[in-house]
């Protein structure tokens, strides 16, 4: 570079910085990412919301599952192996749907919420990236979910089955299960979460949620299979299946790998949606 040039550069900044300009460096593509995710992981973790959130659930899954095997123990004639098939599948089915419903409902104003409010439009002015916004979201949210809702529940079942029924759970097929369970709560909060960039009130995003979950519990016993596999709603089934050995259908794998494409569908439409939003 010439020396004119060089002047001419300097002479332009100089403008620039006696009018309140100064150059910046344009944010990374994740610019801010870990002090986002910090603060959706302090929601969690800073406040009561984890031990609440994790007492729901507890309640919920392991009551209901607890109760259903009281039960069954008592007044059924199956053997003990088929009691536990039918519990480990009602737990799978409460984790599927129940945790959905609860993941759209709680995170149904994460994007929305901050959009009203302004808090999205003062964080964009920081140095912080759009794409770091969601994927903070997507990431805190999903390991406070997977946590409260999930792991913990599904331990305390281990030892529930081992105390209540005797007969074997399978260990390492049943951890395959609860990456299953894992995998379907994921579809629902990146739904929300991408619907949240689609829509400025609560009402679409958990209306189209929850309708979505309702229709796979009422009407997946109607629907062709062409549609049930395309959707998460048989993740707990084959899950169920494959802790206890039971046959399944030659394409049983579709419904894992079709969720999983449109959790990446969904999450780059709630990037560029977001990406494209005015404040």
């Amino acid at each position: 570079m010439t020396t004119p040039a060089k002047s001419v550069i300097n002479h332009d900044l100089i403008v620039a910085a006696r009018q309140g300009l100064l150059p910046v460096r344009e944010n990374s593509w994740l610019g801010g990412f870990r002090n986002m995710l910090q603060k959706e992981l302090s929601w969690w973790w800073g406040t009561s919301a984890w031990w609440i959130q994790t007492l729901i659930w507890i309640l919920l899954m392991n009551g209901v599952t607890t109760i259903v095997a009281i039960q069954a123990m008592q007044s059924s004639g199956m053997q003990p192996n088929e009691v536990l098939q039918n519990v480990t599948q009602t737990f799978l089915e409460i984790g599927a749907f129940a945790v959905a419903i609860g993941t759209i409902i709680t995170l149904q104003g994460t994007v929305v919420g901050e959009k009203q409010s302004g808090t999205a439009a003062w964080v964009m002015s920081k140095p912080a990236s759009r794409s770091a916004f969601i994927l903070a979201k997507i990431v805190g949210n999903g390991l406070g979910f997977w946590v409260t809702a999930i792991i913990v529940p599904a331990t305390i079942f281990v030892v529930e089955m081992q105390l209540l029924i005797p007969a074997p759970l399978p260990l390492s097929n049943y951890l395959i299960a609860l990456a299953l369970l894992m995998l379907s709560q994921l579809f629902y909060l990146i739904l929300t979460v991408m619907l949240g960039t689609f829509f400025t009130s609560r009402g679409p995003v958990t209306g189209i949620g929850i309708g979505f979950i309702l229709s796979g519990m009422l009407f997946k016993g109607f629907l062709p299979l062409v549609v049930m596999v395309i959707t998460p709603w048989l993740l707990p089934q084959i899950g169920n299946a494959l802790i206890f050995g039971l046959p399944l259908p030659s394409i049983w794998f579709v419904p894992i790998a079709v969720t999983t494409i449109w959790i990446v569908i969904m999450t780059v439409l709630a990037l560029w949606r977001f990406g494209r939003e005015e404040f």
